[in-house]
């Protein structure tokens, strides 16, 4: 049977108060739909309305960028992640007159009994994983602590799966565990008998765990024989004490307290490039997605931007008064976020480096901080709590 093209769709407005389409009623379907839609009171409502739009050509388009103009940081933000990666002359234009990052503002301050060192954020956005006394979770969007919690005290180092199934966390007995996730089961311990962990990632297959230790170099575990494939570097003189690895797999990062950045090949372990223009130990590092650029934050109070193709230091980010603690990188690759024992968190255009607002609601130093898969939520530890950052509706 035909469908009958005289029937409401699922997103149509129908002006009448029958369940089916009256004769001579008007459907308000396709554009007009979407306009109608856009008028909504929900944000939420109106921010599907946008995505609905894109289907609808130039026209449709132009209200997505007529929504960067919007009363509702919220939407205006909903706005700009559908168009952060397109193409278009007009769009890029209109993007660059609107920042998202210039309207953050702290969402919620989630206390805690202990030191908060490490947070990390679910690849769905939904979840916040934070150390401290256990490992807690809390609902990302709200702030409330959920139900379930990991009782494995002393944690040091934390990492999410990208199917967002599997937590490997570190603390100070030199054991790695491996958590279910979704029901806080610890389906396996790995002993690492060598030297501290000082940082740790999970590959994007989340079959591997690299792990930086203290004079040992990096130990990549296999997770499902338990034991490791390989060491990079062995034997090494200097502390990792941060890693980070590319959405492909294919490229390591470390950053060490010799003050080098050191690139590897992820599976063969081959040494790549050696970075070198910071003074002093490097505390955190980032790559970006598309795997081109690397980020470094070290003790010297810089940040710097490096250019994996050519080999060479695009930029030196200055305005932190002490130890850069923790850099992140923003989904789209344009923004650079970082965190110091300042108690401040900057945020930078990665491309220019022009430091965008600073963020100065901590009151002791920032350790860690996470950005959200969708770029629209900012996550950072200081002490005793955890701030998530965005914009208000």
């Amino acid at each position: 049977m035909t469908e009958n093209q005289n029937q409401p769709k699922e997103y149509d407005a129908v002006l009448g108060t029958q369940n089916s389409a009256p004769v001579g009623s008007v459907i308000l379907g396709g554009l007009e739909g979407v306009k109608s839609r856009l008028r909504n009171v929900d944000i939420e409502a109106r921010i599907a309305a946008l995505k609905e739009a894109l289907n609808y050509g130039e026209a449709g388009l132009d209200l997505v960028i007529q929504a960067l103009q919007d009363e509702s940081g919220k939407f205006k933000w909903g706005a700009y992640s559908l168009l952060r990666h397109r193409e278009e002359a007009r769009v890029k234009q209109a993007l660059q007159e609107y920042n998202p990052w210039l309207n953050i503002t702290c969402l919620h301050t989630l206390e805690q009994y202990t030191l908060v060192t490490v947070v990390a954020i679910s690849p769905d956005g939904r979840t916040l994983v934070s150390n401290g006394r256990g490992i807690n979770l809390w609902e990302v969007h709200t702030g409330q602590l959920q139900p379930i919690s990991i009782d494995d005290f002393n944690v040091k180092s934390l990492a999410i799966s990208q199917d967002g199934k599997t937590l490997v966390s570190y603390d100070g007995d030199h054991t790695l565990k491996v958590w279910d996730l979704q029901t806080g089961e610890c389906k396996q311990t790995l002993e690492e008998f060598t030297y501290r962990v000082f940082s740790l990632v999970i590959s994007p297959d989340g079959k591997t765990v690299a792990c930086g230790t203290q004079h040992n170099g990096i130990n990549v575990w296999d997770l499902q024989t338990k034991q490791i494939i390989h060491t990079i570097s062995k034997y090494s003189r200097y502390l990792v004490q941060a890693l980070a690895i590319s959405d492909d797999g294919k490229t390591l990062v470390s950053g060490n307290n010799d003050a080098t950045i050191k690139v590897w090949n992820f599976e063969t372990g081959e040494l790549i490039h050696t970075f070198k223009h910071h003074s002093i130990g490097v505390e955190s590092v980032a790559i970006s997605p598309d795997g081109q650029t690397i980020v470094s934050g070290s003790k010297d109070k810089t940040i710097k931007v490096w250019n994996l193709q050519t080999k060479q230091l695009h930029l030196t980010l200055k305005g932190h008064s002490d130890w850069v603690s923790c850099v992140a990188i923003s989904p789209d690759g344009n923004t650079l976020v970082s965190g110091s024992r300042d108690k401040t968190i900057r945020i930078w255009d990665l491309q220019t480096g022009e430091c965008q607002p600073i963020l100065k609601d901590h009151t002791h130093w920032v350790y860690s901080i996470a950005i959200s898969p969708d770029g629209n939520t900012l996550v950072s530890s200081s002490n005793k709590t955890i701030k998530t950052w965005g914009i208000k509706s």
